[in-house]
This record gives C-alpha cells, structure tokens and sequence, in this order.
C-alpha cells in the first residue's frame, strides 16, 4: 500500500472534530467551576465570617480536595472526558496531576512509592512556573528602572 492510500484511509476513518461542541462544554464547565469557586468565596466571607483572602484559600482547598477525591475513585478523568478542558483549570489539574501519581506508586510504599511519584509531573510544573516568575520580574525590573512600568 503507497503512502497516499495509506493518508486517504486514515483520514476517511478519522473521529470527527467536534470544535463548537467541545468548546461549549469547556466553556459551560469552566463557568460552572468558576462559579462553583465564587460560592465557596461567599460561604466562607458570609457564614463562616472568613476575611476576602482566607475564604480564597479555603475556595482553593476545597476544590484541590474534590478533585483529589474526583481522582482518587477513578471520576476525574471521565468527567474530563466529557467535559474537557473547562475542568482543567490549573487548581484541579495540579491536584489530579498529584494525587494519579501517588496513587500509581501507593504499592511501592509510603516513601519510595508515593513520596517519589507525587511530584512526578508536578515538579515539572512548579520549576517552570518559577522559572516563568523569575523571568517576569526581571524584565518588570528592567521596564521600572527605564520608567516604563512601576
């Protein structure tokens, strides 16, 4: 079979693209845990009388938590799938991202298994995202010493 066959099967057989669909679902379930975050804001300021910065981070655990457990009875990534990348946002994606490893490496042992694994993909995260900060700063610092920024 010549490469050009081969390239018109493949493409005949391909999944369909479904952009607007996807797009609508992300955008629907990026909305929804926006919201969902916001609510988690208002109970902690209104009910539980939590200063605007603390009731944030008790938004932030609360949504680190459900995604760990999400991932922890095997749901998340379903739900991923269904939803796409509305749900990715970078709170519940760190979260999925550590708690899949640890839980790939729980038979290794406490230490050598999840203590090894968590930071498997996470790590990667945290060094270009402080890669990234540094690298901002620095050119605010240049852009403040010429006047340009404050």
């Amino acid at each position: 079979m010549d490469y050009t066959t081969y390239s018109e099967i493949v493409k005949k057989n391909a999944p369909k693209k479904h952009m607007v669909r996807n797009g609508f679902l992300a955008f629907i379930s990026g909305g929804l845990m926006g919201i969902a975050a916001q609510a988690l804001i208002d109970l902690g300021t209104n009910v539980l009388n939590l200063e605007t910065p603390e009731a944030m981070s008790f938004s932030a655990i609360v949504v680190v938590f459900f995604a760990a457990v999400l991932t922890m009875f095997g749901w998340y990534n379903n739900l991923a799938q269904l939803v796409g990348a509305g749900l990715f946002i970078p709170t519940t994606g760190f979260a999925n991202s550590m708690t899949s490893a640890a839980i790939e490496g729980k038979f290794e042992g406490p230490i050598y298994g999840v203590g090894t694994r968590m930071f498997a993909l996470a790590g990667s995260v945290i060094t270009y995202g402080v890669f990234s900060a540094v690298i901002c700063c620095v050119i605010r610092y240049i852009l403040s010493f010429m006047g340009v920024a404050l």
